[in-house]
């Protein structure tokens, strides 16, 4: 069982995901941005004071995908294989938000694929980050 979580560490739990529209605004704001398809990604480190959660919005765009339930199902493919593959960037506080940009209807394999990749690059762009401001602080 998780420490963090009650629930286990295979839980995706209302805490994880973001829904203030304040940190919505500051992810797209002055969040970094790169793209694995069909996703675009936007991150940001969470402040040292909060808990070490990383917390997810998924958004697939009405313009893109026209039918509500196609919408729904993409969503749920995508939740399902964060919740899997979180551990990927456990113990790291990131705010994530997985943006499908693709007027496809993919498999899930295939979205499970990209958001492992997607998570390995977070995590790696993590460290690259605190050894930066380790390097920064100490060496002064």
């Amino acid at each position: 069982m998780n420490e963090r979580s009650k629930k286990g560490h295979f839980s995706f739990s209302k805490r994880e995901r973001i829904s203030e529209k304040k940190i919505i605004d500051s992810l797209f704001s002055s969040g970094n941005k790169f793209s694995v398809y069909p996703f675009d990604v936007r991150f940001l480190n969470q402040d040292e004071n909060s808990d070490s959660i990383s917390k997810v919005l998924i958004t697939v765009s009405s313009s893109k995908v026209k039918s509500a339930v196609k919408r729904n199902l993409l969503k749920r493919r995508i939740k399902e294989s964060y919740r899997i593959n979180k551990n990927i960037i456990s113990n790291k506080s990131l705010m994530i938000a997985f943006i499908y940009i693709s007027e496809e209807i993919f498999k899930f394999l295939v979205i499970n694929k990209a958001i492992k990749k997607i998570l390995k690059k977070l995590s790696e762009l993590w460290v690259e980050f605190y050894v930066l401001i380790h390097q920064v602080l100490f060496v002064q």
